[in-house]
């Protein structure tokens, strides 16, 4: 063998280690590589499931559980004694309402103030204020109504009641009473205030106040347009008087 063929097959032997352990290490390479990507895939999955237990509410302790039996029993018992409380409440008001259809005012006075033992309500002091009304109990009367507006002052009827107590049962001055109608003039539920304004209309000339009743007509047409023409008529009437 010659010396030029021993160098091609030398170097064709080279060639061929070279090739072997580029591919050995390629093969070290991607085996490292994989290995590593499955082992961020298992902490991944391994994250995952402890996020899914972390989010699962832990059982609850025998002492946990026997409060929440307490208190779902209590809220239970507090929703009976409820029910009994408005129970009584309704057949004291309907005991109230039929005493004083009776004329039996001092029932009736008694079953309202057992009606607001278990509720402060509007209706109940309103009942009381008709009652002592009838039995011109001025002071009491004047208290009870005070009650109900201040518990309800949308209520048209409970600022005409007033007025017209305070008109009718007392020496109130009509500077006063105007005073108490433009307060309730500006808390009355809207759809109602018409009813405030017609009614002090008639208070103003009751106390030959006239002009006055006048422009309260004058200022219903503006209220409630509706019924302008009865008003035009009321402006008609007073102002044929004056």
């Amino acid at each position: 063998m010659n010396l030029n063929n021993m160098n091609q097959e030398q170097t064709k032997n080279i060639a061929i280690i070279i090739i072997v352990i580029i591919l050995i290490a390629g093969g070290v390479y991607y085996g490292k590589n994989r290995a590593n990507k499955e082992v961020l895939v298992d902490e991944d999955v391994e994250q995952e499931v402890i996020s899914e237990e972390n989010t699962t509410p832990a059982p609850l302790t025998k002492e946990e559980e026997a409060q929440n039996q307490a208190n779902q029993a209590n809220s239970e018992e507090l929703k009976a004694q409820e029910a009994v409380k408005k129970a009584k409440w309704n057949t004291a008001m309907t005991n109230a309402r039929t005493a004083f259809g009776k004329g039996e005012y001092d029932a009736s006075i008694a079953y309202y103030n057992e009606a607001l033992s278990y509720y402060k309500t509007d209706t109940g002091y309103s009942g009381l204020f008709v009652v002592y009304s009838v039995q011109n109990n001025i002071d009491k009367a004047k208290i009870a109504i005070d009650s109900a507006i201040k518990l309800n002052p949308l209520v048209t009827e409970y600022w005409n009641s007033k007025l017209t107590f305070l008109d009718e049962k007392t020496a109130v001055s009509f500077a006063d009473l105007k005073r108490i109608y433009e307060e309730g003039l500006i808390k009355v539920d809207v759809r109602t205030k018409i009813n405030l304004v017609t009614s002090f209309a008639r208070i103003a000339e009751n106390n030959k106040e006239n002009t006055e009743a006048i422009a309260l007509w004058g200022y219903a047409k503006t209220v409630y347009p509706a019924n302008a023409s009865v008003y035009q008529q009321e402006i008609d009437r007073l102002k044929a008087s004056l």
